[in-house]
């Protein structure tokens, strides 16, 4: 289902260039928002991979990352579409030049890729959905034109097989995604979750929607909590997806940062 803003602003964000100190607070409320929704939408791709044991090629994180760029496309009217797009594509940039400036070293060890190579792979995928109508938006993100070429082939290759995969959970499963009532400190000097209850809105409404149109094998737990680091993950043993609500703090700091 397409659905358009929830609590994302419907002002362009922003290109490549960091936002002015006046900028609105629903542009900022925008940030955290959309990189929220594209971290969930990351980790309920490793655990998709999980429990329906669907075979990856390449690395997990990568399709983990292709999924969560096609549900924005998917899911998400276009104007808010291209809002979280360059929302999380800057959260990105930003991050990869926290870093540098920190003298941090690239971990090439990592099982993710690069900052850069997710940010590039991800408008390339976004441009890939619909050249015609985002030739303007690849431009502005500065999508070279070599990678560019093979976009449209990149989405309909990412998007053949994770479409492949969902097609497998509309029915037979008795499993379904159990959003978990928060144990996160929601007060005090929570910073951004001190909002907890807007943020756990926002993700109830994906997990309705996800258990309205598809079945697992098995129940997958999605829950908020205090993790003591700036994250979110999937833990297969517990089936558990965590939302860490330092990340959402993180996402407001990056935002007041740039």
């Amino acid at each position: 289902m397409t659905r358009p803003a929830v609590r994302l602003a419907a002002a362009v964000l922003l290109g490549l260039a960091a936002p002015a100190a006046a900028q609105d607070d629903a542009d900022r409320q925008m940030f955290i928002d959309a990189n929220l929704l594209a971290t969930y939408y990351h980790e309920l791709g490793h655990a998709l991979i999980d429990v329906a044991q669907a075979p990856v090629l390449g690395r997990e994180e990568d399709a983990a990352d292709a999924l969560s760029t096609l549900l924005i496309h998917e899911i998400w009217e276009p104007e808010s579409a291209t809002d979280m797009l360059r929302a999380t594509a800057a959260a990105w940039l930003w991050s990869d030049a926290e870093a540098a400036e920190e003298g941090l070293e690239p971990a090439y060890w990592d099982v993710h890729s690069l900052d850069l190579q997710r940010y590039y792979t991800q408008v390339c995928l976004f441009y890939g959905a619909d050249p015609e109508a985002r030739a303007e938006l690849a431009q502005e993100l500065e999508l070279p034109e070599e990678r560019a070429e093979g976009c449209e082939a990149e989405y309909a290759l990412a998007a053949d097989s994770w479409d492949a995969m969902l097609a497998g959970l509309t029915e037979g499963g008795e499993g379904r995604l159990v959003l978990l009532p928060s144990t996160a400190d929601q007060g005090g000097d929570a910073g951004e979750t001190a909002d907890l209850a807007g943020y756990i809105a926002l993700i109830a409404e994906e997990v309705a929607d996800f258990n309205r149109d598809y079945q697992l094998p098995v129940d997958v737990e999605v829950a908020f909590e205090s993790c003591g680091e700036a994250n979110a993950f999937y833990d297969p043993e517990t089936r558990r997806i965590s939302l860490c609500t330092e990340y959402i703090d993180y996402m407001g700091a990056l935002w007041d940062a740039n």
